[in-house]
C-alpha cells in the first residue's frame, strides 16, 4: 500500500481516522489470505474477464463477460470466477494504470443472463470485496445487454441517481454499441468491433467455458469460497418474460430484476467515491 492507496481510503472513510485506520489493517490482513490468480491461471479465464484498450479518457477497460460465465460455469465454479474478476482488478491497477489517472472503466456483459438464475453470490462478493480495498477506483461503468425487465427497472431507478453518480453508470440496451463506441477506443470483435489482437481472435464468436482440467489446477483459498448460493434464485428455468405468465410470475421477474440492479450499483459504488457510497 503506497500514499497514494492512503489517500483514497482516506478519502473512502471520509475523514474518520477510525474508520480509515480500520479500512487499512482489514486490507493487510486479506492481502495475507487472499490468492491474486497469476497472468498464467487467468488466460484459464480469458474469455469471460480480461483487460481490453482504454476508453477515451485513457482509462484501462475491464471487460466482464457475467452472463456468459453464468450460463456456463456449474455453481461450484462460480466462486473462482469472481476470484478472476478480483484478481483482473489487482493486475490492472498494478500495471495498467496511470499516475495520472488511477481509475478503471469496467464493462459487464449481461447477454445470455437471466433475470431467473442470477449469481447473487458471486456479485455480493466481488462488491465487497471491491469495496473494501479498491476504493475509489471506479471512471466508468458500462453494463450492456441486460435481461429487458432489468433494464427497464434499471432506467428508472438511474434517474433518482446523483449527476455525478448517473455520468459514471451507463446502461446499453439495443443500442449499446453506439454507447461503447462514444465512450472506448477499440471495441473487441465480439462486440462488434474491428479489433484483431490476439485475445479477440482467441474469443473469436465461440462461447467456450474454462477448460475444466484447468479450472481442477485452481486451489481454494482461505480467501475464497466453494459455496454458491442454490436457492429458488438458481433453481428456477432460465426462459424470459412470457406473454402468458401470472402476475405472481411477473412481479417475481421484476423483484428479482430490482435485486440484480441494486447488486450491480453496489459493484460499482465498491470501485466509486465517497458521494457515491453515501447515496
Amino acid at each position: 500500500i503506497n500514499y497514494e492507496d492512503l489517500r483514497r481510503f482516506y478519502t473512502a472513510a471520509n475523514g474518520d481516522f477510525v474508520a480509515f485506520l480500520s479500512s487499512i489493517k482489514k486490507t493487510i490482513k486479506w492481502r495475507e489470505t487472499y490468492r491474486i490468480l497469476s497472468p498464467e491461471e487467468l488466460e484459464t479465464w480469458a474469455n469471460m474477464v480480461f483487460w481490453h484498450g482504454y476508453d477515451l479518457m485513457h482509462r484501462p477497460c475491464l471487460i466482464v463477460r457475467l452472463g456468459l460465465a453464468c450460463s456456463c460455469l456449474p455453481s461450484h465454479d462460480r466462486p473462482r470466477f469472481a476470484q478472476a474478476v478480483i484478481s483482473q482488478v489487482e493486475h490492472g491497477i498494478m500495471y495498467l494504470v496511470s499516475p495520472e489517472n488511477p481509475e478503471v472503466t469496467v464493462l459487464v456483459d449481461c447477454e445470455g443472463l437471466s433475470p431467473f438464475k442470477i449469481p447473487m453470490q458471486v456479485m455480493r462478493s466481488c462488491s465487497s470485496l471491491l469495496q473494501d480495498h479498491y476504493p475509489n477506483r471506479l471512471g466508468c461503468l458500462f453494463v450492456i445487454r441486460l435481461p429487458p425487465v432489468v433494464r427497464v427497472i434499471a432506467q428508472t431507478f438511474i434517474q433518482v441517481l446523483k449527476p455525478t453518480t448517473r455520468k459514471k453508470l451507463k446502461i446499453g440496451g439495443e443500442t449499446y454499441r453506439k454507447i461503447l463506441l462514444e465512450n472506448i477506443q477499440t471495441l473487441p470483435s465480439y462486440l462488434g468491433g474491428d479489433c484483431r489482437c490476439t485475445k479477440c481472435l482467441n474469443i473469436g464468436m465461440d462461447v467456450k467455458r474454462p477448460r475444466m482440467d484447468q479450472l481442477n489446477k485452481l486451489q481454494t483459498n482461505e480467501g475464497v469460497s466453494d459455496s454458491e448460493d442454490t436457492s429458488e434464485l438458481d433453481l428456477i428455468c432460465q426462459d424470459d418474460i412470457d406473454p402468458s405468465w401470472s402476475y405472481d410470475q411477473v412481479l417475481r421477474t421484476a423483484i428479482i430484476g430490482l435485486l440484480m440492479f441494486w447488486v450491480l450499483i453496489a459493484v460499482m459504488a465498491g470501485l466509486s467515491d465517497p458521494e457515491f457510497q453515501s447515496q
